[in-house]
């Protein structure tokens, strides 16, 4: 399914709930606060297992982007509440100044689930089940105040508001997604979610007292585990290569792993293209260091020879046509080259083996060495 229609799916979490409210106008408190502790506990494990190790491994330089989500969604809260204060001192009615903040609200739980989806199927998935939980609850809630303030016939519209922001913020995500640098826009989704779920969400958690709401929460934190997104997230990605190799001069006999012997797969369409580039400097005590970076891909030794999974495999480097190594990790020492002009080629590998293509090009870099 394309990334808009997983967002109709989150819509039809405030659907569901201002529908509720015409089917029963008091509904179990206790009820919507386990909904509401769940989500809670999904979204603090998208944003700390999640986001925050994906994104860094993309972008390790890219913390600070973690404080600027944190800091842009709670400037934008306090200043769209203090408007919203104003108008309630000239308004009757709560559900306009309440619709306010749960837009802006939606809004960044737009940009997280856009963002989520770019960067990988499985963690935008991730973000989804948890918006689902909670928006079920926001949309009683909503409608409820519709409803106390005489306004039946408006309940629908003030849900459909709601949609419509997290709609807004996924289209502004996945614009600011294809322009920004890998993992930039996953950090700051990070610090958007920790900051909805540690001062919004877990404070009506708390409210209540006994251990049932933190029985729930917890539940939330093993629903993504269950998942299989912790696990396949925290895996390390940027460990080090401590693997050395020599290129002996081309002989005539041609080498047994010279050419692919898997055919190229297709990055499907609607996917994140992985992407990669090498650079090669010299070692000061001999050889050269070849670091990758890559983006929409990490490196998954631990699966090696497993189905394919997207955004995930190895690498295979080539020095004038001729395969020498299998990279399970963005660096790797080279130990000698003849002399001469060589050209050093490395294409990002499927778990299974499969050099992965885009539009019928092999996902790869080339960079060309003269040694002396």
């Amino acid at each position: 399914m394309a990334v808009w229609g997983w967002v109709a799916v989150a819509a039809l979490g405030y659907l569901l709930g201002g529908c509720a409210i015409g089917w029963k106008k008091h509904w179990s408190e206790r009820g919507l606060q386990a909904l509401l502790a769940v989500s809670t506990g999904v979204l603090l494990a998208v944003a700390i297992l999640g986001m925050l190790p994906h994104g860094l491994a993309e972008s390790p330089n890219g913390i600070p982007w973690v404080l600027a989500g944190l800091l842009a969604a709670c400037g934008l809260q306090r200043w769209l509440g203090k408007r919203k204060q104003e108008k309630a001192a000239h308004s009757p009615g709560a559900m306009w100044g309440a619709l306010t903040g749960m837009g802006i609200h939606a809004f960044f739980e737009g940009v997280a689930l856009g963002v989520g989806f770019h960067a990988d199927a499985r963690l935008g998935l991730a973000v989804l089940s948890a918006l689902v939980l909670h928006k079920i609850p926001e949309g009683v809630a909503i409608a409820s105040l519709a409803v106390a303030d005489g306004r039946r016939k408006k309940a629908m519209a003030a849900v459909g508001i709601l949609a419509a922001s997290t709609a807004l913020g996924t289209g502004a995500a996945l614009a600011a997604a294809e322009i920004s640098a890998a993992g930039i826009p996953l950090l700051f989704s990070a610090g958007i979610l920790l900051y909805i779920a540690g001062t919004e969400l877990w404070p009506a958690v708390n409210r209540k007292r006994g251990w049932g709401g933190l029985v729930w929460l917890l539940s939330g934190i093993l629903l993504y585990g269950l998942l299989g997104w912790g696990s396949e997230l925290l895996a390390p990605a940027d460990a080090h290569s401590h693997t050395h190799h020599a290129v002996s001069p081309p002989s005539g006999a041609s080498s047994s792993h010279d050419s692919h012997h898997h055919a190229p797969l297709e990055v499907p369409g609607g996917l994140p293209v992985p992407s990669v580039e090498m650079k090669v400097e010299p070692d000061a005590k001999g050889g050269w260091n070849i670091h990758l970076s890559t983006s929409h891909f990490r490196f998954a030794p631990e699966r090696v020879n497993g189905p394919h999974r997207p955004g995930e495999g190895h690498a295979h480097l080539y020095v004038d046509d001729r395969k020498i190594a299998r990279l399970y990790a963005p660096w790797f020492h080279l130990d000698s080259l003849p002399p001469g002009t060589h050209t050093l080629r490395v294409e990002l590998n499927s778990n299974d083996h499969r050099p992965l293509t885009h539009r019928g090009k092999i996902i790869e870099d080339t960079v060309t060495l003269s040694v002396r």
